[in-house]
């Protein structure tokens, strides 16, 4: 009977443990996406993705990659043309340690394609954002649904098929997969 409900307390601490890091992460997903427009929230998203990423060892990749696109952000907000281009280079080794990490992240590929898709043409960095987007179409299975957030795996899937050349067959299998993200 003790062993029984060890067991259970074991299984709740889990599952409220991982209830907090989803709701943290929440939270800092929202923080980098005001970044986008508001440096002040740069340091803050960093710190949260940091948080996370030391609490949470299993998200090393996704946080990682999100701490290098926040890098290249900084690039955004920077006056200096030269530091400009050394924080999307900096943010870029980043984003790699983030991925290889964890190179099959839906997630993860998301973030880095799209970061380095609205660079600048003269930093060369358009065939590695359509890369790392198209590498998300042959990680889209059933597990994919019920592992991501629908929002967030909407999103990729709707930016790929709307920036990305794909074949007849890619576009008919990222379709296929918003139609069953909407059904869900």
């Amino acid at each position: 009977m003790k062993v029984k409900l060890f067991c259970y307390l074991c299984l709740l601490f889990i599952l409220i443990s991982a209830a907090s890091a989803n709701i943290k992460m929440e939270n800092a997903r929202k923080l980098f996406y005001q970044s986008v427009k508001d440096e002040d929230k740069l340091e803050k998203a960093i710190i949260e993705f940091e948080e996370i990423k030391k609490n949470n060892p299993q998200m090393n990749g996704v946080t990682t990659t999100y701490i290098g696109s926040l890098t290249m952000l900084k690039g955004k907000h920077a006056f200096w043309p030269h530091k400009k281009v050394e924080y999307v280079n900096e943010g870029i080794k980043v984003m790699d340690k983030g991925i290889a990490a964890d190179p099959k992240n839906i997630e993860s590929l998301f973030i880095y394609g799209s970061s380095c898709y609205y660079l600048p043409f003269f930093l060369g960095k358009k065939d590695l954002a359509i890369e790392k987007l198209r590498n998300i179409i042959p990680l889209l299975d059933e597990k994919s649904i019920i592992k991501y957030d629908s929002e967030i795996l909407t999103n990729a899937l709707k930016f790929i098929l709307e920036k990305i050349e794909l074949t007849p067959e890619e576009k008919s299998k990222v379709a296929e997969y918003i139609a069953l993200l909407g059904n869900k």
